[in-house]
């Protein structure tokens, strides 16, 4: 686990550690979703479906998958 803690500042933004930001594999004008999860804030990196599909190929080889696929559609970066 990776943690660091924060200050936010007067505009409600809060400045992430390089060292979180590679981990999560988030980069500088990249997008992301927030949520609250169970009293929690996450942040989710958008990817596009090429991008997606790109990272996922090969993984699933074979067998059922551990993930419902349709629920990772979530991380995909839409233009609504």
């Amino acid at each position: 686990m990776c943690s660091s803690e924060v200050t936010i500042d007067a505009k409600g933004r809060i400045l992430i550690p390089e060292g979180i930001l590679e981990k999560a594999k988030l980069r500088r004008g990249g997008e992301a979703r927030l949520e609250i999860v169970d009293g929690k804030l996450v942040i989710t990196r958008l990817i596009l479906p090429q991008e997606f599909i790109q990272e996922m190929e090969g993984c699933i080889t074979e067998g059922k998958p551990k993930l419902e696929p349709l629920s990772l559609k979530k991380t995909w970066k839409t233009n609504e």
